[in-house]
């Protein structure tokens, strides 16, 4: 295809979609150099600093029904005068977002009934791939080879030194960082078997237990702290996704629920062990096992399957702590010390 000038990319939303985004965004921008990139989404956190990006467009979701915010929003997108929109997210909304952006070519898989919108619609394959790998074979439409699958999260200078004040009292110590927390219930396991998951890890390996939870959540985290007994675990106070990076790279393993901050984890270069309720964990796990480890229900309900989660319990709880305990010290035994991982970093 011709080079094109100016182009547009839209996800909305998750923190996990956002960042999926990234490695298309590295590849494309490798193949168009010359061209204006902008990215339009309700998470602009997720992407700043990324130098990759000409501009980043924040989307008001608190908004998404005033008619009066939604027109001057197109109006923008229009005024951006693009030869190619390339929606990732393909919900109603970005699909009228990339409509009536009168871009030249509007690349999306185009869900469903939403096919309209688009004047390019690639074939999707069925099989499961990590979802950066969904994006990347999305651009392959438009000639742009792929350039890996790391994801990219940039914290800013102020963000290193705060979780350096936050974690400096743990030095010589192995950090794991425990996130409880999710936004939906059936991928929650429960407190008490995270707060003994702690106690192992702190009894058998010395790590030390950071907890983090967002903006709302900080109950959940304390709850937890107090569960864990004998463990002094730091609870710190998290008001932005750029501090919860920075932590991330000086974190030597993270452990937690199929969340957005296990991926904002992965960007920053933190092992992770993910537990896992009805989703895919090859859709959301990093494909490196010596880096990224997952557990999941040995059986899940067809109700689950189906995405319904009207069961009595919920998957996730089938797992216990035994289950989990087994393949987390494995992988906690092959870690590097605190002293080589700061050294790589």
């Amino acid at each position: 295809m011709t080079a094109p000038k100016k182009t547009l990319f839209i996800q909305l939303r998750r923190i996990g979609d956002v960042l999926m985004c990234t490695p298309a965004i590295r590849a494309f921008k490798k193949k168009f150099p010359e061209c204006r990139l902008d990215f339009l989404t309700e998470l602009p956190e997720v992407l700043s600093n990324n130098q990759n990006l000409d501009s980043i467009i924040p989307v008001d979701a608190s908004r998404q029904f005033n008619p009066v915010y939604q027109y001057r929003l197109i109006r923008k997108i229009r005024t951006g005068r693009y030869d190619l929109v390339v929606d990732f997210f393909a919900n109603p909304r970005s699909a009228y977002y990339s409509f009536l952006s009168r871009a030249g070519i509007r690349l999306s898989y185009g869900f469903g009934h939403r096919k309209w919108a688009y004047n390019r619609i690639p074939e999707k394959s069925d099989q499961p791939a990590y979802a950066a790998q969904d994006r990347l074979d999305l651009l392959k439409d438009i000639d742009v080879p792929p350039d890996g699958l790391q994801l990219e999260f940039y914290p800013a200078d102020d963000d290193r030194r705060e979780a350096d004040n936050i974690l400096n009292p743990l030095s010589g110590r192995s950090i794991v960082t425990l996130s409880p927390v999710s936004r939906r219930e059936f991928n929650r396991w429960p407190l008490e078997n995270y707060a003994m998951l702690g106690k192992l890890l702190s009894s058998e390996f010395n790590f030390a237990i950071v907890i983090l939870t967002g903006p709302g959540e900080e109950q959940v985290a304390h709850d937890l702290a107090t569960l864990m007994v004998e463990v002094e675990a730091l609870v710190p106070r998290i008001d932005r996704l750029g501090l919860l990076g920075a932590i991330f790279e000086r974190a030597n393993l993270h452990l937690g629920n199929d969340n957005g901050p296990k991926h904002i984890a992965v960007a920053c270069s933190a092992p992770t062990f993910t537990i896992y309720g009805p989703h895919n964990p090859v859709s959301w796990t990093y494909p490196d096992s010596s880096r990224h480890r997952f557990i999941q229900p040995a059986d899940i309900d067809n109700d689950c399957r189906r995405l319904n989660h009207k069961c009595d319990k919920y998957c996730i709880h089938k797992i216990t702590v035994d289950h989990v305990w087994e393949k987390l010290k494995q992988m906690a035994a092959s870690l590097p010390s605190p002293e080589s991982s700061l050294k790589a970093r």
